[in-house]
């Protein structure tokens, strides 16, 4: 288990993870072992799966968890502060984008809305946005989600 704190340096280039050491945001990751699995594959060639834990420094707001898959290819040895709040801001994103209208927010993505998986998937995206609200408080959430509109606009993705 991997865990920092918001006492990074000040000197942090990535604007996500700048974001976190200003917050005080605590990120606590840990390697799971994952079933069922191909055991006769190289573990060399297996997608790795982290559980990520975001708190911030009060304990009322409560935390998230977020699983992030790394595959092979990628070199990282493990996921970032900024992995986990660049997919939460892109979460939040979309479903501020939609005005919470499930909807709306299927036809982002092209999913089919008479879907039970797009409604389960739809209930805990607000979930998740209301929690990572009250985690950030104030205007340090319509920051991140500034954060990840500029960073998602300057690549050009994004776009409807």
């Amino acid at each position: 288990m991997r865990a920092s704190s918001g006492n990074m340096m000040s000197a942090v280039s990535d604007p996500f993870e700048r974001f976190a050491s200003e917050c005080e945001l605590r990120v606590v990751v840990e390697a799971l072992s994952v079933a069922p699995r191909d055991v006769v594959a190289s573990p060399a060639d297996a997608d790795e799966y982290f559980l990520v834990t975001l708190s911030g420094p009060r304990a009322e707001a409560g935390s998230i968890r977020l699983i992030v898959v790394i595959p092979p290819t990628d070199k990282r040895a493990a996921p970032t502060a900024r992995d986990a709040l660049w997919w939460l801001a892109a979460d939040a994103w979309s479903i501020e984008r939609a005005e919470g209208s499930m909807e709306r927010w299927a036809s982002t993505y092209d999913y089919p809305v008479q879907s039970a998986a797009t409604a389960r998937l739809f209930d805990r995206q607000v979930r998740q946005t209301a929690t990572l609200r009250a985690l950030l408080c104030g205007s340090r959430y319509q920051q991140l989600l500034e954060l990840y509109e500029a960073e998602v606009s300057a690549s050009g993705e994004g776009r409807s």
